[in-house]
C-alpha cells in the first residue's frame, strides 16, 4: 500500500472530501536550483488534488489522515498508461514497414507509429475503464488512519 497524508476538507454523504498535499524531493535535494523538474515545478504551480472518498475511519473536518492506494493498481495504470501506447507504436511501425515498401515506406511508418500510439492510448483508456467498473474499490484510495494532532503541554512550576 502507498500512503499519503491529506487533510479532510468536508464530510459530505459519509465521504470525506479530502486535499493531498503533492510531495516531491526537491525540498532536500542540493542541485534545486539547477534542475528542470523543480522549475517547471515554480512554473505551472501544481494545485493541490482534491477527492472525495469514503469515510470509512470517521474522520472529521480538518484531520490529517493517511491515505493509502494499492500498489497493484499503480503498475497496472503504468503498465497501460505508459507501456501499452509505446507498444502499440513500436508493432504499428514494424507492420507497415513490412507492409509498404518502396519510395514512402519511411512517411508510412512513421504515421502508422503516430496511429499506433494513439490507438495505444484509446484501447488503454477502455481497458482501464472495463477494470473500474469490475474492481471498483481495487483503483479507489483508502483512509488509513488519522495523524493524532500534537498536543502542547505547558509546564507550570508553583513555588510555595
Amino acid at each position: 500500500m502507498i500512503e499519503q497524508s491529506a487533510t479532510v476538507l468536508r464530510i459530505e454523504n459519509n465521504h470525506a472530501v479530502i486535499e493531498v498535499r503533492r510531495q516531491t524531493a526537491c525540498g532536500s535535494c542540493s542541485a534545486k536550483a539547477g534542475c528542470g523538474k523543480s522549475l517547471l515545478d515554480n512554473i505551472f504551480n501544481l494545485k493541490p488534488l482534491q477527492l472525495s472518498i469514503p469515510n470509512t475511519i470517521e474522520a472529521r473536518k480538518n484531520d490529517d489522515v493517511i491515505v493509502g492506494l494499492n500498489e497493484s493498481a499503480i503498475l497496472q495504470a503504468s503498465f497501460y498508461l505508459y507501456f501499452f501506447p509505446l507498444f502499440m507504436m513500436i508493432v504499428f511501425a514494424i507492420a507497415a514497414d513490412f507492409l509498404i515498401s518502396g519510395q514512402y515506406s519511411e512517411i508510412v511508418s512513421i504515421i502508422a507509429a503516430i496511429i499506433g500510439l494513439f490507438a495505444g492510448s484509446r484501447m488503454s483508456r477502455i481497458i482501464l475503464d472495463k477494470k473500474e467498473k469490475n474492481k471498483s474499490s481495487f483503483f479507489q484510495p483508502t483512509l488509513i488512519k488519522i495523524i493524532p494532532k500534537a498536543v502542547s503541554i505547558n509546564l507550570v512550576s508553583k513555588t510555595i
